[in-house]
């Protein structure tokens, strides 16, 4: 996707509304996972439920318990040694009302591999793109998932050779000095992010 004036207003504007104590809590999340303690693993899976909104999403403890259980056993890749979003895409389908959980997946795997962008519905807008409909086969679905992904990371590593945008990741990552172990991609998710949460994109 080609950057647009109004797109580089808006993530422009963004930057100045991702507070420092925004990031700590992805820094701190990312100290507990690499700790690996049951008490790191406790604090972790709180914080992460907390920032990421899994109450809100009522979900049901059966998935809870297997969602994490997927995050902390790191097995996000496949024996061809690629991201494995289908495999737990389907596993966690068993789950909460048979659901393809795109979103919650997509933070499960960044975790693991910053270089890996965030779904939600604040992407979705910042593309101008609509997820095929639940009514359509899961096959269909995952492919366009995984897909749209490998776009927005595209994407995302393209536009930091834009200099206006290179200007914003800079300001960010000199918040912190922990920060420049962000992937770049990680640090465009917050930005697309507070783009859609600040409604700062024009049509």
């Amino acid at each position: 996707m080609k950057l647009e004036q109004r797109h580089i207003d808006a993530l422009t504007a963004a930057e100045t509304w991702i507070f420092e104590s925004d990031l700590c809590p992805h820094i701190e999340l990312q100290k507990m996972l690499a700790e690996a303690s049951p008490h790191s693993r406790e604090r972790f899976e709180y914080l992460f439920t907390k920032i990421f909104g899994l109450k809100q999403a009522r979900l049901t403890d059966s998935f809870t318990k297997k969602y994490f259980e997927i995050l902390f056993s790191k097995k996000i890749y496949g024996v061809n040694g690629q991201l494995d979003y289908r495999s737990i895409l389907t596993t966690l389908y068993r789950f909460k009302g048979r659901s393809l959980h795109f979103s919650f997946v997509s933070k499960l795997v960044s975790i693991h591999d910053g270089s890996r962008p965030i779904y939600d519905k604040h992407v979705l807008a910042f593309f101008k793109v609509k997820a095929p409909a639940a009514a359509k086969e899961n096959k269909v679905r995952i492919d366009w998932y995984t897909n749209f992904l490998d776009l927005v990371q595209r994407s995302y590593i393209e536009w930091q050779k834009d200099e206006r945008i290179a200007v914003l990741i800079s300001k960010i990552r000199v918040r912190d000095s922990r920060l420049k172990e962000f992937d770049t991609v990680r640090l465009m998710d917050f930005l697309v992010w507070t783009v859609g949460n600040r409604k700062l994109l024009t049509q």
